[in-house]
């Protein structure tokens, strides 16, 4: 071998292990991974600070209301600061970037790349422990609810406080709402059992909206990996969402076989009908009695099979919050905290 190829090959080396050994420990962790491409700190950029995340969306907020036509631009911004203030408080995003290592990611399956992120107490990972994993499968589609910093800061921060380690994919371009696959959700499982310090075993799996169904579909494929399931808000019968509202009609006409066979895209896209399929892992299942995008009765049908099939799980119905849980949501974390500290950790 060349002397100078070997120098520099050891060089490289040394150099390689210096940057992991500075790296961030999720940094470090997923540079192993075969399937990350990319990955960056959730805490960066414009959401290095809270006061940073403020003037980047004041400019943002201000060229909307210049479009809108709005008259009073600094009245504007000053209600949107004042609601923002209320969901996103500054002792809460400090308290996150001090206490959480969350990174921002992009990994491939079957040739796409596809975003997603990945959060674990800074604590627990520098005590090597293992770490109990939640898989967040998150509402809408495309760019329709997509794992933004918001997003995450609102939905994941503060379960990720509690102890968890949680990871989501925010889909690939092309879903079909799963019906033909969702092996951007299963492949999580590669990325969870490449990094030792997360439990890689069992995890849990929580659900939004369509992220119910999601949920679900992921209890179908492996139903070995799963020890407690949370729905909030979730489909179960896609017949009963498509009847609701012409869009997810309109979606779903669209997938794969549907002209020739909508009836099988819809029972593979209802859990309600294949409740035996998923295995026998504690069900948590909250939905708001007034949620206008995702009706009651999905809730309500599907426990009804899960009595049925004699499975073990709890149900909350709350009175109001329609669907995104407005005035209620603490309450809901709160019991998906709880369930999953019994559960999964």
């Amino acid at each position: 071998m060349n002397t100078g190829f070997l120098m520099l090959t050891l060089v490289f080396s040394a150099a390689l292990i210096c940057f992991k050994g500075y790296a961030a420990p999720l940094e470090s962790a997923l540079l192993d991974v075969k399937s990350v491409k990319h990955q960056y700190n959730c805490f960066s950029a414009e959401f290095s600070s809270y006061d940073s995340w403020l003037d980047f969306l004041r400019a943002r907020k201000e060229a909307q209301f210049k479009r809108q036509g709005v008259e009073n631009i600094a009245k504007a911004w000053e209600d949107f600061e004042s609601n923002f203030s209320k969901t996103f408080q500054r002792t809460s995003f400090d308290a996150a970037k001090q206490n959480l290592d969350c990174r921002f990611l992009t990994y491939e399956v079957n040739g796409q790349d596809i975003h997603g992120v990945l959060i674990a107490p800074k604590k627990s990972l520098k005590q090597t422990q293992n770490i109990p994993v939640i898989i967040y499968n998150r509402g809408g589609t495309r760019n329709l609810g997509s794992l933004v910093f918001g997003h995450v800061a609102y939905e994941l921060f503060p379960i990720a406080q509690q102890g968890f380690a949680i990871i989501a994919s925010n889909y690939r371009k092309d879903e079909q709402y799963g019906a033909d696959n969702i092996d951007e959700v299963t492949a999580l499982f590669n990325i969870i059992e490449s990094i030792p310090v997360l439990k890689s075993d069992k995890v849990g799996v929580y659900g939004v909206s369509r992220g119910g169904l999601t949920s679900w579909q992921l209890a179908k494929a492996v139903p070995e990996k799963i020890a407690a399931i949370v729905t909030v808000n979730g489909v179960t019968d896609s017949r009963l969402w498509a009847g609701n509202r012409a869009g997810i009609q309109h979606n779903i006409s669209l997938i794969d076989g549907y002209k020739d066979n909508p009836d099988d895209v819809f029972n593979r896209l209802s859990p309600v009908n294949w409740v035996e399929q998923i295995p026998a892992a504690p069900i948590l299942l909250m939905h708001s009695r007034d949620d206008e995008k995702v009706n009651v009765m999905h809730a309500m049908k599907f426990s009804q099979q899960l009595i049925n099939n004699n499975r073990f799980f709890s149900m909350r119905i709350f009175a109001d919050g329609g669907h995104d849980l407005i005035g209620r949501k603490d309450e809901a974390r709160d019991e998906l905290i709880q369930w999953f500290s019994r559960y999964v950790k």
